[in-house]
């Protein structure tokens, strides 16, 4: 196999590489900050310097060195963007509509909806328990998760 060839040191950081990678993508999905993103993706440079059994020194300098280039190099993007108003995704559509709780939303816990035929984490806009079934309206979005609240019934006479 390929990877007997390789020596300890370069298993080693293969493996520090990958956590990374993992590490940056998975708090990626929780935070969507576009920050650590870079770390993965410097990672994945990183990797090819350790196949290509470079020192770690240098693994660590190439990683930094691309992560501080993308951070810097979006950040003027990302300000521009901003300074307009803000960054309009397509998650913004979702304000305003109608869900329904498929996970009861405990206070200062997340639950679960279903808005526009797919599942996202929510939590309560009022911090206040939502049962499942239970139809709400998407108030805001923060990071990955909806905020909603309880709509309220009006009776017409």
């Amino acid at each position: 196999m390929w990877f007997n060839a390789l020596s300890s040191g370069q298993i080693t950081m293969l493996v520090v590489w990958i956590v990374v990678i993992a590490v940056g993508i998975i708090v990626e999905s929780q935070t969507s900050a576009l920050v650590s993103i870079w770390f993965s993706l410097s990672s994945a440079v990183a990797i090819v310097c350790a196949l290509a059994d470079l020192s770690v020194y240098i693994q660590i300098a190439v990683f930094a060195a691309i992560t501080l280039v993308m951070i810097f190099a979006t950040r003027p993007l990302a300000k521009k963007l901003n300074a307009k108003g803000g960054l309009k995704t397509n998650v913004d559509r979702l304000i305003g509509m109608v869900a329904k709780v498929t996970e009861t939303i405990e206070p200062d816990q997340k639950g679960s909806v279903k808005v526009d035929f797919q599942d996202w984490t929510a939590i309560s806009y009022k911090n206040k328990r939502i049962e499942k079934d239970t139809k709400v309206v998407v108030k805001a979005v923060s990071g990955n998760k909806l905020i909603v609240d309880i709509i309220e019934e009006i009776e017409i006479k």
